[in-house]
């Protein structure tokens, strides 16, 4: 989604060209590959589904370095707890941040969300036998603020070149025939909702499944001022943006096995876009040292070009380590697309870190799944 948008975006404007008006531009999400590892920005009722008191975490992504002068880089910081509720209920708080920039114009998203969940035990205790499933049903929501920002003095447009009895050349001074009705930065509301429903039948036995509907007020983010001459003009709303994801962890073996699967999928759908991504990772595991863990997964992405049929992006592959309350994650996308002619296959590069505060067994949710 996020090259469907920015890749003709940028290659127009912010790496020279003709800029063209806004008129119905409709913007979409940047995205990660490590969809668990940003789990706010997944589904706003993930927030505080995990095996803890409280846990902070930081993403960076770096895409399309090899065919733009300046790559889209992404940062993103999440933090998230819960509270104990009644008997064996629970509530989820959370934190999120995120600042994604892109091309020689610096064009810029940015946005900082509050997210809430009420988890309610469907079945189960918190400490189920074995065999028993532990089962809750999680809805969240996430209130936030966003902001989008370009530096249009970094922009050159082909109406500056120019060429005479000297020769070609450049001049920023030429008048570009641009619209000079606009703005650097638009800052809006964006509201944000989710469910999920997980079972956790023992040690690394469970599943889930889950939606997310993001930008429910679809807020206007034009970069452009908005005139009476124009009031029907010049619009750039965001579309809604509809998350899908299932998955689980079955364990290879008897009880005390070593190996275990993690399956996997995420749909994600914003106005004429839609990406399909599947894949099937490793866990290792002894039992005796449970605060370590190897993961390996090989995941593959599925996208629609511009209103068109539905292609192969990209092959994901994913490294992680779990040691003790911290968990890394590294992740490569081999680029599939027509764009592999000058991409060579080279895509995005992604880090990740996630520190839990393992909190004393009383505040602990006991029978989380593994994402």
């Amino acid at each position: 989604m996020k090259f469907i948008f920015r890749l003709v975006l940028v290659a127009i404007v912010f790496n020279g060209g003709i800029f063209l008006p806004s008129q119905e531009l409709q913007a979409q999400d940047p995205r990660y590959t490590q969809y668990y590892n940003a789990p706010l920005r997944l589904n706003p009722a993930m927030a505080g589904v995990f095996e803890g008191l409280w846990r902070v975490g930081a993403n960076f992504r770096t895409q399309w370095g090899s065919v733009m002068h300046k790559p889209y880089n992404t940062f993103a910081f999440t933090a998230d707890g819960k509270l104990q509720a009644f008997k064996s209920d629970f509530v989820g708080l959370g934190f999120s941040a995120m600042s994604d920039i892109s091309g020689q114009g610096m064009y810029n998203v940015t946005d900082i969300n509050l997210s809430a969940s009420y988890m309610k035990q469907l079945s189960g205790s918190r400490r189920s036998n074995r065999g028993a499933m532990t089962s809750y049903l999680v809805a969240g929501a996430q209130l936030g603020i966003g902001q989008r920002s370009v530096k249009w003095l970094n922009l050159t447009y082909s109406t500056q070149y120019y060429t005479d009895e000297s020769g070609d050349g450049y001049d920023q001074n030429i008048y570009s025939g641009e619209n000079p009705n606009r703005r650097d930065t638009k800052i809006y509301p964006d509201l944000s909702v989710g469910a999920l429903w997980y079972g956790v039948m023992g040690p690394r036995k469970s599943v889930y499944a889950g939606f997310g509907l993001f930008h429910l007020n679809r807020p206007e983010i034009s970069l452009f001022n908005r005139t009476a001459a124009s009031a029907s003009a010049d619009i750039e709303r965001l579309y809604m943006r509809i998350t899908a994801h299932a998955g689980g962890e079955l364990l290879v073996g008897g009880r005390g096995a070593s190996l275990s699967l993690l399956p996997g999928f995420v749909g994600m759908f914003q106005g004429p876009s839609m990406e399909l991504n599947m894949g099937l990772g490793i866990k290792y595991q002894r039992a005796k040292y449970d605060d370590f863990a190897l993961r390996f997964s090989v995941w593959t992405r599925l996208a629609n070009k511009l209103e068109s049929s539905i292609d192969a992006d990209a092959l994901m592959l994913i490294v992680g380590l779990d040691y003790q309350t911290f968990q890394f994650g590294i992740s490569y996308d081999i680029n599939l697309s027509s764009l592999t002619a000058v991409s060579n296959g080279q895509g995005a590069l992604e880090f990740s870190i996630i520190y839990t505060r393992d909190g004393s067994q009383q505040n602990r949710q006991e029978g989380c799944p593994t994402f």
